[in-house]
């Protein structure tokens, strides 16, 4: 037994462009990344808060 119309014509995966959207986001999430390292807000204590603490 076929499933669907026989002249329908199958629907896009759009592959490339979703290929295309997964390399963007590596993309972006990396420079986010680098820019949050060079930033200084990962880091767990800095040199002020030793400062204060004692």
């Amino acid at each position: 037994m076929a499933m669907g119309t026989p002249g329908r014509k199958p629907e896009p995966l759009h592959v490339i462009r979703m290929a295309l959207a997964l390399v963007f986001a590596a993309v972006a999430g990396a420079a986010l990344g680098l820019v949050w390292h060079a930033s200084g807000f990962g880091d767990p204590v800095t040199e002020r808060a030793a400062e204060r603490a004692g």
